[in-house]
């Protein structure tokens, strides 16, 4: 999500255009390349994470750096007494250094932040250590050289990937891309979807954007004392997406569309959006899967345009029961889809390689083991170990909501059902499960179930999203 909205705030270099950020119109899809210049933030990044970064990597000239900018801080703090002085660059610390995103056992210059605000997003940046230490490096200067960007070692194009798809169905406008949509997702308003979305990230990224980028400009003044604190300033070359890919591309910008607009606050359509963008993910590797391996290329269920279901049950719903099989049986088909795609016949040969099974393993890295960790890491696949089902864990039902759902309106219980089914594959209510089951092998089947959806009845109710009717099919709501 990081470097998808970094790729949509940053400013881009279009053939024969100036720079410009958001989504740029251009015409059809450019033969030359596409670049944009991120921030890299390697000052507030210091000033934020030097002191809880990884010891081993922490370089002598890093903590003289350190030492000076927080020095250089304090200088420029009005106080009376030196500890009023400290605490006020303590407590500026505590601010940026409470919004990290990502951190682990990494080095300070690769943390990133959570992108709560256009300031706080910034480019993968490295530290080469060791490089760093077997040349003898000691000095900041010396040490610049061996800050490097573009390794795509964190930042691995998988957020490029999502915007790249959103620029081209907004902009690119695929001919066949609306009629497609009017035939199978009426709701949707195509038109008005672009101005929708970048509105919305817009007001997302800008909503406490002020005060932070405020702030954040005191320590990157404070970083250009000599020795300066050079920002990265090299342009990242966009890589590319298949045309196809404009089907799941559209039904995300709508469903993004509709996060951004809703009357959360901007940490929590962040995190919601989070959620979002993994689906994305795991939709799109399996919308282009069955394009590959699908019979003549067309999805293999009628009233899905993915090709390939994900039939979910509740979260402590048993392996032992028939619902729990059939689920299972569902997470072996999508994977079984997944190993097939990448040794399919119609994967183009890309740079003049040919397919090996070595590469093939490889590609299994970024296909089903990559669907598999990402599935279980935002509850969409459980358990942990053992066999494995799908199911959506409490925050996986909350962005399905908000993305399913226009602010202020309202569904059936039923309509939300099918529209999970239809954007994602997932197939939770009797009707859906019976219309996923051509998806799974011959001889797998679920004898009708009404209570198969009772679960995430309970879990709309749970988060304020279900309104229950005595005579009636409950209503799906989003707050107005």
């Amino acid at each position: 999500m990081s470097e998808f909205l970094l790729c949509f705030s940053s400013k881009k270099e279009l053939p024969g255009e100036k720079w410009a950020s958001g989504f740029p119109p251009f015409e059809g899809v450019p033969r030359q390349k596409l670049a944009y210049c991120p921030e890299s933030r390697l000052a507030v990044k210091l000033f934020s994470f030097f002191a809880s970064s990884k010891l081993e990597t922490r370089h002598s000239a890093h903590v003289q750096r350190f030492k000076q900018l927080i020095s250089d801080l304090e200088g420029a703090v009005e106080a009376d007494r030196p500890d009023e002085k400290h605490k006020a660059i303590a407590v500026l610390q505590e601010l940026f250094s409470g919004f990290v995103g990502v951190a682990g056992q990494r080095t300070w210059a690769t943390h990133s932040f959570i992108p709560a605000s256009r300031f706080l997003l910034s480019r993968e940046v490295d530290w080469r250590h060791s490089a760093a230490l077997k040349k003898g490096v000691q000095t900041w200067g010396e040490a610049r050289p061996y800050f490097t960007s573009g390794s795509h070692n964190f930042m691995a194009r998988g957020g490029e990937v999502l915007f790249l798809q959103l620029w081209h169905a907004l902009r690119g406008t695929p001919p066949d891309l609306q009629q497609w949509l009017e035939g199978r997702y009426p709701y949707i308003h195509w038109p008005e979807v672009a101005a929708r979305v970048e509105h919305g990230l817009d007001e997302l990224l800008g909503e406490i954007d002020a005060p932070l980028a405020e702030l954040g400009s005191v320590i990157e003044h404070a970083g250009t004392r000599e020795p300066a604190i050079e920002e990265l300033k090299n342009d990242q070359k966009f890589g590319w997406v298949p045309r196809a890919s404009s089907q799941e591309a559209a039904l995300f910008a709508w469903e993004l569309a509709n996060i951004v607009a809703s009357q959360q606050d901007s940490l929590r359509k962040v995190r919601v959006l989070q959620d979002l963008c993994c689906l994305q993910v795991l939709r799109s590797i399996c919308f282009q899967a069955a394009r590959l391996v699908g019979p003549d290329g067309q999805p293999q269920a009628a009233d899905f345009a993915g090709g390939y279901a994900w039939i979910t049950v509740g979260p402590q719903a048993g392996l032992g029961t028939d619902l729990g099989k059939v689920s299972k049986a569902s997470h072996s088909a999508t994977e079984d889809l997944l190993y097939k795609a990448v040794r399919s016949e119609e994967v183009p040969a890309l740079s003049g390689a040919s397919p090996t099974d070595a590469a093939a393993d490889k590609a299994d890295q970024h296909a089903f083991r990559l669907f598999r960790a990402l599935g279980k890491q935002i509850g969409l696949i459980v358990p942990r170990t053992g066999p494995m089902r799908f199911t959506l864990s409490g925050t996986l039902v909350e962005a399905t909501a908000l993305a399913l759902i226009p602010p202020g309106e309202r569904v059936s219980f039923d309509e939300f059902l099918w529209r999970l089914y239809r954007h994602f594959g997932i197939a939770v209510g009797a009707a859906q499960i019976e219309a996923a089951s051509s998806t799974l092998a011959e001889g797998i089947r679920l004898a009708p179930q009404r209570d198969s959806a009772a679960w995430l009845e309970d879990e709309l109710k749970r988060g304020g999203f279900l309104i229950a009717l005595s005579d009636a099919t409950p209503l799906v709501e989003t707050p107005d």
